[in-house]
């Protein structure tokens, strides 16, 4: 079964975006020692983000995790249980083999006809 639905793979992949998120991820304002670490800036203005900021990205990713998980629910077949899926492939898996054993023998019975007309024409 096909369909025009299609799911790119940058879609599932959550690494690069989450990669992402944490690198922008400021570190505390203070050092283990208790002195005050540079003065972070707000997100808007360098591009890091603070601990407070952390709630409002990821519910971007939350949103694109959502929106991925219905797309994969509408792809087709997804409602099928592994097993029935592997036993279609067998099924498939089958009838290529017949069709290739039939080939075979449409192979062989023209090698006799062409000795058959390789004969009468020497004969």
């Amino acid at each position: 079964m096909t369909t025009s639905t299609s799911l790119p793979d940058l879609e599932l992949d959550t690494i690069p975006i989450l990669y992402s998120l944490l690198s922008r991820l400021q570190p505390p304002t203070s050092t283990s020692t208790g002195t005050p670490a540079a003065t972070p800036l707000p997100a808007s203005e360098n591009g890091t983000l603070t601990i407070k900021n952390i709630p409002m990205e990821t519910d971007k990713i939350k949103h694109k995790l959502l929106e991925s998980a219905a797309k994969v629910k509408g792809l087709p077949d997804m409602e099928r249980t592994i097993e029935e899926q592997e036993a279609e492939i067998r099924e498939w898996e089958e009838r290529i083999e017949k069709q290739r054993e039939m080939l075979r023998a449409l192979r062989d019975v023209g090698e006799v006809e062409r000795m058959k007309r390789g004969n009468w024409m020497e004969g």
